[in-house]
């Protein structure tokens, strides 16, 4: 098959979740608890994230659920009475600080370039905000490379839903069979599947290799061995 475009999740496929978000996550769990060290405690519980050292601690749903989906979860547990207000707080400090520290994979930057150099139409598919996809690839330099960036307020829903796959289908007149999505999740393999493109994993996420395998038509270790298969030069 021959690969007319090539869609990327963004963390922990293009940047590094643990060193772009661990400063604004810290300080997203601080505003929600107001100094309260026991409600602070439930929250860093709940985020599976250790605000001290800015550190996740397991594998948290934050790398794969969008604000809204886990921020829902946390204002019940909690006694949010405004949830759509909490929610609205979290947002307005990712936002803020998304491009701080965004930290892109090794041999990121220099593919996705390559790629568009050759002139492959390149997109997005986050369950963060398109907002913060947009001010993050534009600190990279890469804020040109893109002709797609969908978040999960897009309007095309979230993963593991092909929604955001197939409207970057749409947007590019192909067929769904002629992309690639590229991810590290279960969700980005899941959604790929749904929408008929071909998976390509990666395994710099939270996912091991030997859990991606099944799940993918291709397994990389780095996003460098993205650029034979997708200009058809592979082995």
């Amino acid at each position: 098959m021959r690969i007319k475009a090539v869609l990327f999740d963004r963390d922990g496929t293009l940047t590094d979740f643990d060193s772009t978000w661990g400063p604004a996550i810290a300080l997203v769990l601080k505003d929600l608890a107001r100094g309260d060290e026991t409600l602070l405690a439930t929250l860093q519980e709940l985020a599976m994230f250790d605000v001290a050292a800015a550190r996740f601690t397991g594998p948290s749903i934050l790398k794969v659920q969008s604000p809204k989906d886990y921020s829902a979860g946390w204002a019940e547990v909690i006694g949010e009475p405004d949830p759509q207000a909490m929610l609205e707080r979290i947002e307005t400090i990712l936002l803020e600080h998304c491009d701080r520290t965004v930290t892109p994979f090794d041999s990121v930057v220099d593919t996705l370039t390559a790629l568009n150099g050759h002139g492959m139409p390149l997109g997005i598919a986050t369950n963060g905000t398109e907002a913060s996809a947009r001010k993050q690839m534009q600190a990279l330099g890469l804020g040109e490379a893109f002709t797609f960036l969908a978040g999960y307020d897009s309007g095309h829903g979230s993963k593991p839903e092909p929604g955001q796959l197939l409207a970057f289908a749409r947007h590019l007149g192909l067929e769904p069979g002629e992309i690639a999505m590229v991810g590290d999740s279960l969700h980005d393999m899941h959604a790929a599947k749904a929408a008929g493109m071909m998976r390509i994993a990666v395994t710099t996420g939270a996912i091991p290799r030997e859990r991606l395998v099944g799940e993918a038509d291709l397994v990389i270790e780095r996003m460098s061995e993205l650029l034979p298969v997708a200009l058809g030069k592979a082995a």
